[in-house]
């Protein structure tokens, strides 16, 4: 059985050796905010000028490449890991204002940037869709203190404004 947390540990460590700039995003994220939701894989966002230098450091430490394209690096073996490449300016903002001390002594991203990129990951792929928006309700009603505004920029870019809004609403009337 594969251990998460030795797999988190190996990626940091093999990624802060190598001076690469990475960030948890996805359920690990949102375990960094208190939810106990159940993932099997690490997520993590890096800046698409380290795509190389992450997929070599990866194959020659026990993992093996899945699948690769522009946006995203996915790794099995000793663990399973998907590597999101921050390419354009707002993901690497992303990656630049993610909070310290996660675990492990990992960034993890933003709230906000968190909801953002659940958006975008159900717009996406539409069977993500139930989960993502239970992980971003989860989200308002666990984090006091949104930036409305930058969710909202999010949203808009996906035509989602009125459902996050509505999902919002509900929870904090």
């Amino acid at each position: 059985m594969m251990n998460l947390r030795a797999t988190l540990k190996l990626a940091h460590d093999l990624l802060e050796m190598n001076n690469i700039p990475h960030a948890l995003i996805g359920g690990l994220a949102l375990a960094c905010y208190g939810s106990t939701r159940a993932t099997i894989d690490l997520d993590l966002l890096v800046r698409e000028e380290h795509k190389q230098k992450v997929k070599e450091l990866f194959l020659a430490n026990g993992f093996n490449i899945t699948n690769e394209s522009p946006e995203v690096l996915q790794f099995t073996g000793i663990g399973y890991v998907d590597i999101l490449l921050a390419r354009r300016p707002m993901s690497q903002k992303i990656l630049a204002d993610a909070n310290p001390n996660g675990p492990e002594g990992i960034r993890f991203v933003k709230t906000e940037d968190l909801i953002g990129l659940k958006i975008q990951a159900y717009m996406n792929d539409p069977s993500r869709e139930l989960q993502d928006k239970a992980d971003i309700q989860f989200l308002i009603e666990n984090v006091d203190t949104i930036d409305w505004q930058r969710v909202k920029n999010y949203a808009d870019l996906f035509d989602q404004w009125e459902v996050i809004n509505d999902i919002k609403n509900k929870i904090k009337p």
